[in-house]
C-alpha cells in the first residue's frame, strides 16, 4: 500500500483532518524512544513543533502504561477486533497494536495512543492519514474522544523462545 490514492479519504464529523508528517517530523516525533521508529501519520491535528536555534534539540518522549481508562473496556468488548477488521480492509502490513501514553517526562500530559506499527516502507503518510482517520472514527463511535491514533514503522523480531 505505498501508492497514494489507493485508500479512499474518509467522509468525517471531525472538523480538521491530520495530515501527513514532514520527513523531519516523521525522523524526530519518537525522539528519545530507544528504537526512535519514524512516524507514518497521526490522528492528532495539534502542530509539532520543529527544534529550531542554534542548539536545536527535540525533547524526549517516553513510554508510559494505561490504567483506568474507558479505551480499556471498549478494547477487550470489540473495539480491537474493528480496528484489525478496518486495517485488514485496507490492507494495512500491520506488525502490532500497543496502547499506551506516549509524552514528555517533564510535561504532565501523556496521552493515550493506539500506537499502530506497519512494516517499513509499506503505508505513505497520505494512506496513513486515511487510516488513523478511520481508526478515530471507531473510537468516536464508542464515545472515546480523548485517545488518538498513531502509525510508525515497526519491525517485530521472534522472541528467543520461539527460535528454539
Amino acid at each position: 500500500m505505498t501508492t497514494t490514492g489507493d485508500i479512499p479519504h474518509p467522509q468525517s464529523s471531525s472538523p480538521m483532518v491530520p495530515s501527513p508528517p514532514s520527513e523531519t517530523e516523521s525522523k524526530l516525533y519518537y525522539y528519545g524512544l530507544p528504537s526512535r521508529p519514524p512516524l507514518v501519520a497521526r490522528s492528532s491535528t495539534t502542530p509539532w513543533k520543529e527544534p529550531t536555534g542554534s542548539e536545536a534539540y527535540c525533547e524526549a518522549k517516553e513510554l508510559r502504561p494505561v490504567y483506568n481508562h474507558a479505551l480499556q473496556e471498549v478494547w477487550k468488548a470489540g473495539l480491537a477486533r474493528e480496528v484489525i477488521a478496518v486495517l485488514d480492509s485496507m490492507e494495512v502490513k500491520f506488525t502490532s497494536i500497543d496502547i499506551v501514553r506516549i509524552g514528555i517526562p517533564e510535561q504532565s500530559h501523556f496521552p493515550v495512543i493506539i500506537w499502530i506499527g506497519v512494516t517499513p516502507g509499506s503505508l505513505s503518510g497520505e494512506d496513513g492519514v486515511v487510516v488513523v482517520s478511520k481508526c478515530r472514527g471507531l473510537l468516536e463511535k464508542h464515545d472515546i474522544t480523548d485517545v488518538d491514533v498513531e502509525i510508525r514503522e515497526s519491525e517485530v523480531w521472534p522472541s528467543y523462545r520461539s527460535l528454539r
